[in-house]
């Protein structure tokens, strides 16, 4: 039955891994600061975990490097959480924890990755969250500057 008082349903985004958030378009990235993939935040982590920002399905790990996957919520909205610059080339400083399919809970480990290796390669660290598509959401609001942590702090409201 169609309710007309029913509230709509609020969703949220919660940090994908502990650090500091910036603003996307101070990452040091064209890609990412002009906002040519989507809308999102930067996060400057300050240890070696990803975790699902979100319920959803696993739509993408990308292969070779697993730097970066891809989950769609319930509603359609597409986020994809990217470890590093320059990452995409490398191999064996990421390391997937879920596969194309897999269904996950928000804060349920999805990556992990080796920050020496990513200094020594020369790459930044910074992980970022990028809203591919809304689906069904309205708006979409990120933080600003602040710490964050893992599977806590919530980073976007979905309305």
């Amino acid at each position: 039955m169609f309710n007309l008082f029913k509230k709509p349903v609020r969703c949220e985004i919660v940090s994908p891994v502990d650090g500091v958030s910036i603003p996307l378009e101070e990452v040091p990235d064209p890609v990412f600061a002009q906002k040519m993939m989507g809308d999102g935040i930067a996060i400057k982590p300050n240890d070696d975990k990803i975790y699902s920002p979100c319920n959803g399905t696993v739509e993408v790990v990308f292969e070779g490097s697993e730097h970066a996957i891809g989950i769609v919520m319930d509603n359609g909205l597409q986020v994809m959480i990217h470890c590093g610059l320059n990452t995409v080339n490398l191999t064996g400083i990421c390391s997937s924890k879920v596969k194309k399919g897999d269904k996950v809970k928000a804060g349920q480990l999805i990556m992990t990755f080796d920050r020496e290796k990513l200094k020594e390669e020369n790459c930044d660290d910074i992980t970022m969250l990028v809203v591919l598509d809304q689906g069904e959401a309205k708006s979409i609001t990120f933080v600003g500057d602040q710490n964050v942590v893992a599977n806590e702090t919530e980073i976007a409201q979905i309305a």
